[in-house]
This record gives C-alpha cells, structure tokens and sequence, in this order.
C-alpha cells in the first residue's frame, strides 16, 4: 500500500481542514499552553528550535511570541502548509527559516544544528510505528543535552467505546466552531463529515503509553503525558544535560 499522508499536499484540502477543523480542535489552547510549560521547565534558554510538520506554523508561532530572542526553523512536506505558515509568521521576519522536509525518510534532519527545543503537532502518526520510533531517536539527536521534545499528537483509543468519545467530543467542538463563525451546519453534517473526512487513511495511530516507552528507549528523560482527553495528547521527554 501506497503513502496515505500525499493528501496533505493538496491545497483544497489543506484550506479547508485549516478553515474548518484546526481552530476547531477541542482544548487546542490548553495544549499548547502545556507545551510553553514543558519548554519553560527544561530551564535553558531557547534560542533555536525546530516545529516538525510545521502545518500552518501554529506551535512555532507561541514559541516565538514567548521567547523573543529564539530562531525557529519550520520543516513539513506539505507546499500549501508551508505557504500557510509563511503567511501567518511573516510579522517574525529572519527569525524564522522554512524547510521543506519529508520526516518518511531520515533525510529530513539534514542541515539541522544542535536544537533547544523540538516540537511537532500532529504530523508524526502519519508515520508506521517503526518510523515514529526513528523519528524520535533522530530528534533526540539533534536536541543540545538539555533540551526537550514537546509533542502535540493524535494518539489511538483503547477501545472502540473510548474512540466513540473522542469522536463526539470533537464533532461538538467542531459544531461549536461553526456555530460561533455563523455557519448553518448541523450536527448531523459536521459528524458525516468527520467521519468521511478524505485525511483519515493517513492517521496511523499508536497509543501514548507505546511512544512514551519509545521516547524513553531513545534516551530521554522526565518523559510523561503532560495532557490527555481521549485521543489528543501532549507528550515528551528531555535529553539529559
């Protein structure tokens, strides 16, 4: 079987999973807030860090607003993603450089320099878990001894039961969205929607207890789910300094 994640490079697509569904995603706020925290912890200064899979630049922007004097580098496969990132941090001018990068292959660390910090928002579960395994070891190895990892994913349910409460979670999320933009849209068409959406043979899903355990085989530390409600998750580690 052929790569699924391809569909991220389609530019329809991409506007309207970032129109309809990314501002949508439920407690985006408080992840990110988590993330800053975790950063905040490791207590060395940022001054360069990555966002792998950058999508649309959201994480990198908090990043960059926090520490004013990091550089950021954003790296993603996607041309209509980075086009989108451009544009929502073109205000941080130099401070930012834009890569495009395919983390399928290990191709993508290349050029990069011992980093402060690394985060990654829903990018990595497109990968095989062998692959998501390497991904982690080739983070922890651009990371400067001290810095950390903060990922902002998609992870698996356990059960079929607690998958359905994702699933109605995010689709009244998405219903509330709609609902505070103007638009019309039942409940009913957001759930057929979510369901049928054309990104959803991409997500190869693995559950936060598996990667936590792969994070901590690659060699970091203080390693934990920072957050979890049902399928979204903040997880991490740090390299020992």
């Amino acid at each position: 079987m052929g790569r699924q994640d391809t569909v991220w490079q389609d530019r329809a697509l991409v506007e309207k999973f970032l129109g309809g569904v990314r501002a949508g995603i439920p407690f985006a706020a408080e992840q990110v807030d988590v993330m800053l925290r975790v950063i905040r912890a490791c207590g060395r200064p940022v001054r360069r860090f990555a966002d792998v899979g950058c999508g649309d630049g959201a994480l990198a922007h908090a990043v960059l607003d926090r520490w004013p004097d990091a550089q950021a580098v954003l790296i993603d496969f996607s041309g209509p993603m980075l086009e989108q990132a451009r544009r929502r941090l073109r205000a941080f001018g130099d401070r930012v450089a834009f890569v495009t990068g395919d983390i399928a292959t290990p191709e993508w660390t290349r050029g990069l320099s011992r980093l402060d910090a690394v985060v990654s928002g829903f990018c990595i579960h497109h990968q095989p878990d062998a692959r998501k395994r390497e991904v982690y070891r080739e983070i922890y190895d651009l990371l400067q001894p001290g810095g950390c990892f903060v990922h902002v994913e998609h992870v698996s349910s356990p059960t079929a039961r607690v998958e359905a409460m994702h699933n109605d979670l995010f689709i009244d999320a998405l219903h509330a969205f709609h609902a505070r933009q103007g638009q019309e849209k039942s409940r009913e068409t957001i759930a057929r929607d979510y369901v049928h959406r054309p990104d959803k043979q991409a997500n190869l899903l693995a559950s936060v207890e598996d990667q936590c355990r792969w994070l901590r085989e690659a060699g970091f530390e203080d390693v934990d789910c920072y957050f979890k409600c049902f399928e979204l998750a903040v997880f991490g580690g740090m390299r020992p300094g």
